[in-house]
């Protein structure tokens, strides 16, 4: 498996002495971040998309309970807020102005 692709994981996550792990269909073992979302799924089928991080660790994007739908990723876009700042500054330096220009 390439490093730093997205892939796409099926096992169960157990407790292991280093966190948790992710032993796969196939018979693999991956180390997973060991993260409330990840730890809350511990003797449960799950399916996992992230990355590999190192031999055999698995950074996790997106955890969820095997055989159902995959959740939707909400993920904060940093441009965006931008962008909403500017424009509230915007509203913000004419409603200024227009008072001032009124008082």
């Amino acid at each position: 498996m390439p490093v730093s692709s997205t892939t796409h994981l099926t096992g169960i996550v157990e407790r292991a002495a280093n966190g948790p792990v992710l032993r796969t269909d196939g018979g693999g073992t991956w180390e997973l971040d060991n993260t409330r979302q990840v730890r809350k799924f511990i003797g449960s089928r799950v399916e996992v998309v992230g990355e590999r991080s190192g031999f055999n660790g698995f950074a996790c994007d997106q955890i969820w309970p095997a055989g159902h739908r995959r959740p939707t990723a909400f993920k904060l876009r940093l441009e965006f807020i931008l962008a909403a700042a500017f424009v509230a500054y915007g509203l913000y330096a004419t409603v200024g102005a227009a008072i001032s220009a009124l008082g």
